[in-house]
């Protein structure tokens, strides 16, 4: 129970590695705020945690590239829960698509949501960890594409990689607050996005395990572990860190 009585807001919250971590998160004894954009998700993710866990679960509908939207949802989990102990940004979409041939308007869209909703968030649940003086954790989710080139992901790279660069930064301007933000790569997960490039031939599952040192796919639960440690207290002298969880991707120099 390593996050015993703590309290965790997380985008994504509905599905993939956000639901995993959220649910990973109320077994360890912290009370959570979902967060996305659709509302039959987060309400079947808060009564799995509600009914498995005992844990409070308190889902918000939130456009997370939306500032009003997210100034609303922190407010909702502050004034359900009193405080923001743990927030983690899993909130995310994929665009693939030649460069020569991808629109400004998806483009924008990768950028809004990854990005500027991280941001926002960062931002909105900051303001709060800084005010009550008691630090706090916050965890970001970027990916592989923000260490190396994959075609076709120029959009979805640039949305990461700035994930990564907005982690470090924040983790210095904010290590006086005794906030530590943090951040995990993961490799190639079995996600709602990453089932639906298989189905559309965009990613081959025997190509990409192939290249995997650990002979496998991974799966949302096995970016939930790491969260864990980022969000507990065995992390207080880690910041600034991106945890690359990928099952040997990119260390892997034999092709």
């Amino acid at each position: 129970m390593r996050l015993q009585d703590k309290v965790a807001l997380v985008t994504g919250g509905g599905r993939g590695i956000g639901a995993a971590i959220a649910r990973r998160f109320a077994q360890e004894g912290a009370d959570v705020c979902l967060v996305s954009r659709t509302e039959a998700e987060l309400e079947a993710q808060a009564q799995w945690i509600a009914s498995q866990t005992g844990r409070a679960a308190l889902p918000v509908v939130c456009d997370v590239s939306n500032p009003a939207d997210v100034e609303r949802a922190v407010a909702a989990a502050e004034e359900r829960f009193g405080r923001i102990d743990i927030l983690v940004n899993a909130a995310g979409i994929s665009v693939a698509a030649p460069s020569t041939d991808l629109s400004f308007d998806r483009w924008k869209a990768c950028l809004n949501i990854n990005l500027d909703g991280t941001f926002l968030f960062c931002q909105a649940v900051g303001r709060g960890m800084i005010a009550r003086g008691q630090g706090g954790k916050i965890i970001n989710i970027t990916s592989v594409v923000a260490h190396a080139g994959i075609p076709e992901r120029a959009t979805y790279a640039a949305s990461k990689g700035g994930v990564r660069q907005l982690t470090q930064a924040l983790a210095v301007e904010w290590a006086k607050h005794n906030i530590q933000v943090n951040a995990i790569s993961p490799g190639f997960i079995m996600t709602e996005i990453v089932r639906d490039y298989i189905r559309r031939g965009i990613h081959k599952p025997e190509k990409l395990v192939a290249r995997i040192p650990a002979g496998r796919m991974g799966q949302p639960d096995d970016i939930a572990g790491p969260a864990v440690f980022l969000a507990s207290s065995d992390s207080d002298y880690v910041t600034g860190t991106i945890l690359i969880a990928d099952g040997g991707f990119l260390a892997n120099g034999y092709v």
